[in-house]
């Protein structure tokens, strides 16, 4: 038995998960997705959105940042993977590197308050992981594409859901899930 779930594994092709429709994924994803649900109950994550959200930092200031980010330059890369909530974000990735390849927190405008291990840009704020789970403030959860994750170099498919303080959507959590993951989860449901 064992064999023949290696062979079907080896014969499932990532680009196969790229053709699933977002029902499809969502149904699949469904056991991750309610454990981020359980994730953005964390009073240390809302407390670091919060807080970050409370400096008021303009738009481009935010940008500057960015590009200072993008360009290795930004004092926040190293930061962001040390704060209390980059630490715990750092140990989920870690403890469960088998299925996650990455985790990140964005505060109100989508700029990173935690990430780990580094984005390839500080700024989520014109992008769809965060555009579309802030949905306007209104916060709803969103599954990316499968896709080659440019910051991790992994095929995986992001989950962004919305980090909600006294009914307000506050900021985004996103957590890339590898397609292994799929893989397994796809054939389980068989």
């Amino acid at each position: 038995m064992l064999r023949y779930l290696l062979i079907a594994l080896i014969f499932v092709s990532p680009l196969s998960f790229a053709e699933l429709s977002q029902d499809e994924l969502q149904q699949v994803l469904e056991p991750r997705i309610e454990g981020l649900k359980f994730l953005t109950k964390n009073g240390m994550l809302l407390d670091a959105i919060r807080t970050q959200n409370r400096e008021g930092r303009s738009l481009d200031e935010i940008k500057k940042i960015d590009e200072e980010w993008k360009a290795g330059k930004s004092p926040l890369i190293k930061e962001l993977q040390e704060n209390k909530a980059g630490s715990f974000l750092k140990n989920i990735i870690i403890q469960q590197a088998d299925v996650y390849n990455e985790a990140f927190l964005t505060d109100i405008q989508g700029a990173n308050v935690a990430a780990y291990p580094p984005t390839s840009d500080y700024w989520q704020g014109d992008e769809e992981k965060f555009t579309a789970a802030f949905n306007g403030g209104e916060g709803k959860i969103f599954i990316g594409k499968v896709e080659m994750d440019e910051s991790t170099k992994t095929n995986a498919v992001q989950i962004s859901v919305p980090m909600e303080y006294n009914d307000e959507t506050i900021g985004v959590l996103v957590i890339g899930v590898k397609v292994s993951v799929l893989e397994a989860e796809k054939l389980k449901g068989q």
